[in-house]
């Protein structure tokens, strides 16, 4: 029996590793919970799952649980009492699927755990890819990639020669208003944008599909997991959502991987260790049966300065993740309050980007501090 947490257990991803764990439970005994306030739900996770911890990230959800927790699992009062138990206490299995910038002490302890990390979430990387990466490596922790783009590339890579790779891309949708240029899509409805063909995420992640700096930040945890050169990453557009990625060979020859969307898929190799029968069974993809379509479309132009944005990132590093992803944050919790239009999430980036000062940083606290500083100035 191995022992998981779980760093937002009530999210799309949470909910989805959960019900692996409920197709096996004899396999797991969950150790730590996370999340942040849905206190009804965590209810009912711990009624049925009975982990030993859990922890609230907000007060009044803390407070809330304190008051109807019936069950033996204990609650911890603070951040810091949580890290000093998985310090001193390593569970066999971590998924870090809390999204932006919450309790990534909690991704970094997981890194330092020599365990197994299972890594959904993705300003962890953005911001601080080459210390997680470095401390996962001292440690022996292996990580694998939970999402579709990278898990399909954790795949693939392990399998080659670097030697041998000319180019390396992952693959976009497209979102809700794929193939409408920026100025056709500036005022479209926080409603509209949520509306994501194929996925069905968390609001935050939906609106970055749909602006595409979901797929900017892509690249750069591409480049950490996969230790890639920025020059050879890209992106394609594809509609359906069924080639995840494509490696192109030196000799002009391109491998792609193929499968459903479906986050399953990489969550149960993650968690059961294994390619399952039953993700085979339920999410095999029918080559004939289907009649599958693949399209294949490049980056649209007048978004390209995202691309540059995260090229910038990749290879000057400093603090310009944090940058990016805390301009961006900014701009879709105020977009998702209905105080700026869709095309003003642009705006601040490519507006804000270069005008913010870089800086070297290489410590949680330092992170801390300077987005109080990035934040001042977009509040200004």
């Amino acid at each position: 029996m191995k022992t998981l947490s779980i760093f937002g257990f009530t999210g799309s991803i949470g909910t989805q590793a959960l019900d692996i764990v409920r197709d096996n439970k004899e396999s797991f005994e969950l150790d730590v919970l996370v999340c942040n306030q849905d206190i009804e739900k965590a209810l009912e996770v711990v009624e049925e799952f009975k982990p030993k911890h859990i922890y609230f990230s907000n007060p009044e959800a803390k407070e809330q649980f304190k008051v109807k927790n019936n069950f033996d699992t204990e609650l911890f009062d603070s951040l810091e009492q949580l890290t000093a138990y998985l310090e001193q206490n390593h569970s066999d299995l971590y998924l870090s699927a809390i999204s932006a910038f919450e309790c990534l002490e909690l991704t970094m302890v997981a890194a330092r755990s020599g365990k197994s990390l299972l890594l959904a979430n993705k300003e962890s990387l953005v911001v601080l890819g080459d210390v997680i990466i470095n401390e996962a490596k001292r440690s022996n922790t292996d990580i694998i990639p939970i999402d579709s783009e990278h898990f399909s590339l954790f795949c693939s890579l392990r399998k080659m020669d670097s030697m041998d790779i000319n180019k390396v891309f992952i693959t976009a949708s497209g979102g809700p208003f794929i193939g409408q240029s920026i100025e056709q899509v500036k005022n479209k409805s926080v409603t509209e944008a949520l509306k994501h063909p194929n996925w069905d995420m968390g609001s935050k992640i939906t609106i970055d599909s749909a602006t595409l700096v979901n797929k900017c930040f892509e690249l750069i945890e591409a480049k950490f997991l996969f230790d890639l050169n920025p020059d050879s990453l890209g992106v394609l557009v594809h509609p359906e959502s069924k080639i995840h990625s494509l490696v192109e060979l030196n000799d002009g020859s391109v491998e792609a991987q193929l499968s459903v969307p479906s986050m399953l898929i990489p969550l149960s190799y993650g968690l059961l260790g294994h390619h399952s029968e039953k993700t085979r069974n339920t999410f095999s993809l029918d080559m004939f049966g289907d009649n599958i379509s693949l399209n294949l479309q490049k980056f649209p132009e007048d978004r390209y300065q995202l691309i540059e944005i995260a090229i910038d990132v990749m290879k000057n590093k400093q603090n310009r993740g944090l940058v990016f992803a805390t301009i961006n944050d900014f701009a879709v919790r105020r977009y998702l309050n209905e105080e700026i239009s869709f095309g003003e999430i642009y705006n601040l980036i490519f507006t804000n980007y270069e005008k913010i000062p870089k800086k070297e940083i290489s410590s949680l606290d330092e992170i801390r501090t300077n987005r109080l500083e990035i934040l001042d100035y977009l509040n200004k």
